[in-house]
């Protein structure tokens, strides 16, 4: 069991170097615009796929199919498309720690409370302080003292979250399905990386049409920024499907959680020089109590 924490930490570190970091650098590089987003997940959907094709080639293992796992699939790219396009505009418009935090905190509250209705797993009272506290933070965290709070920004905040958990639950209802065939974890992530890229590769036809063949010219940086953030994520999220089948989701959305705050609250400052302000320094130490009160009884 000490095994497959091992693996779900090491992938929340890579996922926050990547959230923080690379996209980061591919925003910086290619903007926020339709091709942009648009180059980013075809790149996306063809390194997703080609690495666990390669692992299933070199182990000897099936390849498989099954409609539900397909379904599951095509949700799983649309809701991670929303929030990966919506985490890009927020980094133009917001603080990076702010964005992340933002998310790492909605990746705890949503997922626990879904793994209670609808997983049968258990919350206990320190739980529900926890997750009550994290709310409390996010208040600290959202906006600038003096600034008025930007709905827009809110809003968007807000989708991201409820995206960016979808993945999630999506994820570990795909591993732990007992009702109906799926597919093994690496033919799931190749579907992954399938569907993805046919689905941007169709909007292809209409960027032509409406901004000409230099759509298709990339620049080197971009191209790079995003192949390496898809080794990374694409890398993590088979980890995080391995070890979902074994570790329930109400401690490893907390433990993920506050994994997050800490890389999402000190990268920024490592990497681009980010100060958040007391406000929201006291909101990133109250998520974290948050996050220590919630594993207590765990």
């Amino acid at each position: 069991m000490l095994g497959y924490y091992a693996m779900f930490i090491a992938a929340t570190l890579v996922t926050q170097v990547n959230s923080v970091y690379i996209y980061k650098k591919y925003q910086l590089t290619a903007g926020t615009s339709l091709p942009a987003s648009v180059l980013y997940m075809i790149i996306n959907g063809i390194v997703s796929a080609i690495v666990p094709a390669i692992v299933i080639a070199a182990t000897g293992a099936k390849f498989e199919f099954t409609p539900y796992s397909l379904i599951f699939a095509a949700a799983t790219v649309i809701c991670a498309a929303v929030s990966t396009i919506l985490q890009f505009k927020a980094y133009e418009e917001g603080q990076i720690a702010t964005v992340n935090i933002m998310v790492t905190i909605g990746g705890i509250v949503i997922p626990s409370l879904w793994g209670v209705l609808f997983l049968k797993e258990e919350l206990s009272v320190q739980g529900m302080i926890g997750i009550l506290l994290m709310l409390c933070a996010v208040v600290l965290i959202m906006g600038k003292s003096g600034e008025k709070l930007n709905k827009k920004l809110v809003w968007m905040y807000l989708t991201m979250v409820l995206c960016a958990c979808l993945v999630t639950m999506l994820g570990k209802q795909h591993q732990v399905e007992t009702r109906y065939a799926t597919v093994d974890t690496l033919s799931y992530s190749v579907w992954i990386g399938v569907v993805r890229t046919v689905l941007f590769a169709m909007l292809i036809p209409y960027l032509l049409k409406r901004d000409g063949k230099k759509v298709l010219k990339a620049e080197k940086a971009p191209v790079v920024y995003a192949t390496v953030s898809s080794v990374l994520s694409g890398g993590a999220y088979i980890v995080t499907l391995f070890t979902a089948a074994v570790l329930p989701v109400v401690i490893t959305s907390p433990l993920g959680t506050g994994i997050g705050i800490l890389m999402s609250s000190f990268l920024p400052w490592i990497t681009y020089h980010e100060k958040l302000e007391k406000k929201q320094l006291w909101g990133v130490a109250l998520s974290f109590v948050g996050v220590l009160v919630y594993l207590i009884n765990m």
